[in-house]
């Protein structure tokens, strides 16, 4: 509602199919994961699509050197060890429905190193509020799998509830941000 109310330009149908994929997602998490990997896959992949488009609509293009190609690789390459780890660590529960799966983690993957990029391209302080959410919810995601296909526990949910709470503070704050501000100007 926030949204609707505070925005200045045209609201976004992207950002709000991506919520409502993002919310549908959420029930079958709730309703018992490994019971829906594959319903569950699809709506969340379709909500990082609608936020990869997001911020590509939200981004000017500018030219990119070998040197930020460089530096997206070198950390990328933490973030792909990670999701292996937790990948490989819950791969038992999941092998049925693995290729719903792997395309989930490709779309989350894609995200964050995307928002990464424009950040680095880009440092408007749109740019920094999408990085805070994707890193927010690169560290959700690992809590999530984790929390509901290796172990239970009630902390992990209450860590996850909270994640995902801030991550959707933070990409509002991406989509009502003025694009004009720079970061290093709001700082100094």
């Amino acid at each position: 509602m926030i949204y609707i109310t505070e925005k200045k330009a045209p609201i976004s149908i992207t950002y709000i199919l991506a919520l409502i994929f993002s919310l549908s997602g959420a029930i079958l998490l709730i309703l018992g994961y490994k019971e829906y990997i594959p319903e569950a896959s699809i709506l969340f992949s379709l909500f990082y699509v609608m936020y990869l488009r997001l911020m590509y609509l939200k981004n000017k293009k500018k030219k990119t050197t070998v040197k930020m190609y460089f530096i997206l690789v070198i950390i990328s390459l933490p973030i792909v060890y990670i999701y292996d780890r937790v990948i490989c660590l819950i791969y038992n529960e999941i092998r049925g429905d693995f290729i719903y799966f792997t395309v989930l983690v490709f779309f989350i993957f894609a995200y964050i190193i995307t928002a990464i990029y424009y950040y680095l391209r880009n440092k408007n302080q749109s740019n920094l509020w999408m990085l805070i959410a994707a890193v927010n919810l690169g560290i959700m995601n690992i809590i999530i799998m984790i929390n509901q296909l290796y172990i239970y526990d009630v902390m992990f949910t209450v860590i996850t509830l909270f994640c995902s709470y801030l991550m959707y503070y933070f990409s509002l704050k991406f989509m009502l941000e003025d694009d004009e501000n720079n970061v290093s100007d709001l700082i100094v």
